[in-house]
């Protein structure tokens, strides 16, 4: 019996591990807050990038494509793009989420709060959402409400306030259910 005991524990464990060495999350992390050393996105990527938002205008393409410019420090073509998006596409929250980020380094804190809040609200009553998107706009929306409750419009006017609102959102604790 007590064997079988170490056996199944050393199988649960080598699980684990085997899961944090090899596992892992489909989609890349994209930060709220910009860093000096993040990696460009390459001209021709850009330029495919376009081309496919301007042949199929669909959620994951303008996304895609405004991500891509906010990868390259340019929130106002992120904007852009989403703006001019159909009605349907901005609708989708994994648009509204990029779109509030591209707000949110225009110097627009509040309007992306309110953008934030309306994805992660829509994502929490269909359900059909994947689970990091929820988990992502409910991040969002902590920092966002740190960030508004702080007094804070542009973060480039107050680096040291946004950074202290990041960390107060960190140490709240948030509960997402999971299906």
């Amino acid at each position: 019996m007590r064997l079988r005991l170490l056996i199944a524990n050393g199988l649960v464990l080598g699980t684990i591990a085997w899961m944090a060495t090899f596992g892992g999350m489909e989609t890349r992390a994209k930060e709220l807050l910009p860093r000096k050393d993040v990696g460009k996105v390459a001209a021709g990527e850009l330029t495919a990038l376009e081309a496919n938002a301007a042949t199929s205008p669909d959620a994951k393409a303008i996304a895609g494509l405004a991500s891509a410019y906010l990868d390259r420090d340019q929130p106002g073509l992120a904007s852009a793009v989403i703006e001019k998006a159909p009605a349907h596409v901005r609708s989708k929250p994994e648009v509204a989420e990029v779109y509030a980020r591209a707000l949110f380094h225009r110097g627009h804190a509040r309007e992306a709060l309110a953008v934030v809040r309306d994805a992660s609200e829509r994502c929490a009553e269909s359900g059909s959402c994947a689970t990091w998107l929820l988990a992502k706009t409910s991040r969002q929306v902590a920092f966002l409400e740190q960030v508004v409750a702080a007094g804070i419009d542009d973060p480039a006017a107050n680096p040291e306030g946004t950074r202290a609102a990041y960390e107060r959102s960190t140490h709240e604790v948030r509960l997402v259910a999971m299906r």
